[in-house]
C-alpha cells in the first residue's frame, strides 16, 4: 500500500508538471497587458476627472471674484492665467475623450484597437498649448511696445496667489506614479520577473504638462503682482514675466512632443534598447541569428515585437517558440510579440529585409 501510494504521489506530480507546461504553452500566457492597461485607463481617468472638477472650480471663482469687485485687474498676466486655466480645462476634456476610444475593443480595420487615440489627444492638447502661448507672447509684445495700461496690483496678487496653489494641486494630482510591484512572466523557478514600469499614459502626461505650464505662468503673474504691488512704476514687469515664462511654457512640452512623435513614427519606446533585445533572444538555446526585428510601441507603456529567428534544430521549434516568448516577457514588458522560426538553412545574406537597421 505504501509503494502504490508512493508512484501514485508521483504519477500526481508529473501529471501536475504536464498541464502546467501545457497551460504555459498558450501564446498569452506570460504577458499580463491587458491587466496593466487596464489599471493605467482607470487611474488616468480618475486623475483627470479630479483635476476637471477643481480646474472648473476655481475658473468659475476667479471670475467671480473679478466681477464681485466690480473690474478686471487689467493685467496680462492674470489674463494669461485665466486663459491657461481654460485651456487645462479644455486638455483635460480632451484626454478623457481619447481615453474613451481607446478603451474600444479591436475591429477588422483597427486590428490593434484605438490605442492611438490617447497619442492623437496629447499631441493636439500640445498644439492648443503653442498656438495660446503664442498668442500671450503677441500680446505681451504689444503691451511692451505700447505701455498705455493700467493694472490693480491688489487683485492681481490675491488672484496669481491662488493661481499658485491650485496649479500646485493639480500637478500633484496629476503626477504619475513610480516603479511597483513584479510583474511579467510567470518565470520558471530561479527567475525574477522584472520589476513593473510606471504607468505612463500619454493623455495623463499630456495633462502634467498643461499643469507644469499654467504652475510657471502663474508664478509669472505672482512675481510681476509683487513688483507692481511695491513698485507701480514698473508694470512693465507684468509683460516682461508673461514673455519670460511663457518660454518656459514651452520648453515642458519638448518631452512630451519628442515622445509623441517617436510614437507615431512607430520609434522604439524608452526601455526597449534593440541591442538589448536581440541579444536576450540570441541567449535562448538553438537559436543561431535574429534578423527582421521590429520594436515599435503603440502608446507610452505599450511595446510590441516581432521577430524571424533562425535555429539550429527546426524539428523542436515550438519548443524554441517558447523558450524565446518567456524570455523576453521575463526582461521586458511587451503588450505583444510575434516570432517566426524559421531554418538557418533558407537565409539569405543579401536580402535587403533581413539586414541590420543602422544606430
Amino acid at each position: 500500500e505504501r509503494a502504490t501510494a508512493f508512484y501514485s504521489a508521483i504519477w500526481k506530480e508529473l501529471i501536475s508538471e504536464v498541464t502546467g507546461a501545457n497551460r504555459a504553452y498558450h501564446c498569452h500566457s506570460y504577458s499580463q497587458a491587458y491587466e496593466n492597461r487596464q489599471r493605467e485607463q482607470h487611474q488616468a481617468r480618475r486623475k483627470l476627472c479630479v483635476a476637471s472638477v477643481i480646474c472648473t472650480f476655481f475658473m468659475i471663482a476667479e471670475i467671480t471674484g473679478k466681477y464681485v469687485c466690480g473690474h478686471i485687474a487689467g493685467s496680462l498676466a492674470v489674463l494669461s492665467d485665466a486663459a491657461h486655466i481654460l485651456v487645462d480645462l479644455t486638455g483635460f476634456l480632451i484626454s478623457l475623450l481619447s481615453l474613451c476610444l481607446t478603451s474600444k475593443p479591436p475591429t477588422k480595420q483597427c486590428t490593434f484597437g484605438w490605442h492611438r487615440a490617447e497619442i492623437l489627444g496629447a499631441l493636439m492638447s500640445m498644439i492648443i498649448v503653442w498656438m495660446v502661448t503664442g498668442v500671450l507672447i503677441y500680446l505681451a509684445c504689444m503691451r511692451l511696445l505700447h505701455p498705455d495700461y493700467d493694472i490693480d496690483a491688489t487683485v492681481m496678487l490675491i488672484t496669481s496667489a491662488c493661481a499658485v496653489l491650485t496649479n500646485i494641486l493639480l500637478s500633484l494630482i496629476l503626477h504619475q506614479t513610480g516603479p511597483g510591484h513584479s510583474h511579467g512572466a510567470q518565470g520558471r523557478e530561479g527567475t525574477s520577473a522584472p520589476l513593473e514600469p510606471a504607468l505612463s499614459n500619454a493623455s495623463l502626461q499630456a495633462a502634467f504638462v498643461h499643469a507644469i505650464g499654467d504652475l510657471f505662468q502663474s508664478i509669472s503673474v505672482l512675481i510681476s503682482a509683487l513688483i507692481i504691488f511695491f513698485k507701480p512704476q514698473y508694470k512693465i514687469a507684468d509683460p516682461i514675466c508673461t514673455f519670460v515664462f511663457s518660454i518656459f511654457v514651452l520648453a515642458t512640452t519638448i518631452t512630451i512632443l519628442r515622445d509623441i512623435l517617436t510614437i507615431l513614427m512607430e520609434g522604439t519606446s524608452k526601455g526597449f534598447a534593440y541591442d538589448a533585445v536581440k541579444a536576450r533572444i540570441l541567449t535562448v538555446e538553438k537559436v543561431e541569428s535574429v534578423h527582421d526585428l521590429h520594436v515599435w510601441a503603440l502608446t507610452m507603456n505599450q511595446t510590441a515585437l516581432s521577430a524571424h529567428i533562425a535555429t539550429a534544430d527546426s524539428t523542436d521549434s515550438q519548443k524554441i517558440l517558447r523558450d524565446v516568448t518567456q524570455a523576453l516577457f521575463e526582461q521586458y514588458s511587451f503588450h505583444s510579440i510575434t516570432i517566426q522560426i524559421e531554418s538557418g538553412q533558407d537565409q539569405k545574406p543579401d536580402c535587403v529585409f533581413c539586414q541590420e537597421p543602422r544606430d
